[in-house]
């Protein structure tokens, strides 16, 4: 499986260092085709409009949006529909994936498992968009994290 990125970037580190020990956001990233850069303000618009609890964004690379949202999961739900329409209503190809951190677990961790989650939707969706979510929250759909585990 390759690798979106070969270490965790300083800037994100800094922000997994400090959250709370209670802390269990969703961490979200988002690849696109192109440069991200001018399409930033509309994603950050659309995550905004579902007002989540909190909010911290971070871009990674010129492709790669990394943002973690306290959010419940049906909040989660409705900005990955927006954001998948207003990337399908401009052309754009979008890639999300969503792994929510377990305050039991380590923030790092978690994000290195929604990497290795989004290399799995650019593996399934190849030239289309599309997402994948692990949201112990949505316990009807949740997968587990076995295979994050080997």
């Amino acid at each position: 499986m390759s690798q979106l990125l070969k270490n965790i970037p300083s800037e994100v580190s800094k922000y997994l260092k400090s959250m709370d020990s209670y802390d269990d956001p969703c961490f979200m990233l988002i690849n696109l085709e192109k440069d991200i850069t001018p399409f930033i303000d509309m994603i950050e618009t659309e995550v905004d409009s579902e007002k989540p609890y909190d909010k911290t964004s971070i871009q990674l690379t010129e492709k790669l949006y990394f943002i973690s949202l306290d959010c419940t999961y049906e909040t989660m739900f409705n900005i990955l529909a927006k954001l998948r329409k207003g990337m399908n209503e401009l052309n754009m190809n979008i890639h999300i994936s969503v792994f929510r951190h377990n305050c039991l677990g380590e923030p790092e961790q978690t994000f290195l498992w929604c990497e290795m989650l989004l290399n799995e939707v650019k593996e399934e969706f190849g030239g289309n968009s599309g997402h994948k979510v692990n949201d112990f929250q949505d316990r009807q759909n949740w997968p587990g994290i076995k295979k994050y585990m080997a």
